[in-house]
């Protein structure tokens, strides 16, 4: 689990837009934390195998095992402070996520990530769970353990259960 799992997903207004926010502390450089959200193995093991041409306007490939290769657009990469891109579904808008890594001081980074919300009329309490579960599976990670091969298992289903006492009803 992170160092401070306070913050739940909450919504914020970002560039014009809801979104789903995330603020953790990992006690990892931010070099560290870089690499474990742009290394395309590294990222398999918490989230999704992702390759990303590193700059911006840049392509970049999401594996989805099951479901396929997604194709989106690096719109930032400013090594090792903000990531930011957006990919495309066959079912809504564009996704579209930002992390912004920013130093403690001491020997950690604090993590903004924000989800901009494909359709802002549309907030899905899986959206919020899914990310929570995957910033956990990153801290498991960045603590040296493996997080185990699975789609979801229960601390998925219990985050979904109180996104969606948070948020309303909805996958």
């Amino acid at each position: 689990m992170p160092d401070d799992n306070t913050d739940n997903g909450r919504l914020v207004e970002f560039g014009g837009r809801r979104a789903i926010r995330f603020t953790r502390h990992y006690s990892v450089s931010p070099t560290e934390l870089w690499a474990a959200i742009t290394e395309p193995d590294r990222m398999a093991r918490w989230a999704f195998r992702a390759e990303f041409e590193p700059r911006s306007g840049g392509t970049l490939r999401f594996h989805f095992d099951e479901d396929g290769l997604s194709e989106g657009t690096v719109l930032e990469w400013d090594e090792p402070s903000v990531l930011e891109y957006e990919w495309a579904t066959d079912t809504e808008a564009p996704w579209r996520v930002r992390f912004e890594l920013t130093s403690d001081g001491g020997n950690g980074t604090l993590l903004t990530f924000d989800h901009l919300l494909p359709d802002d009329r549309k907030l899905r309490a899986g959206f919020a769970a899914g990310w929570h579960w995957h910033l956990d599976r990153l801290a498991t990670h960045l603590a040296g353990s493996e997080p185990a091969d699975v789609a979801s298992d229960e601390h998925f289903d219990d985050l979904l259960q109180s996104y969606r006492a948070k948020f309303g009803g909805g996958s």
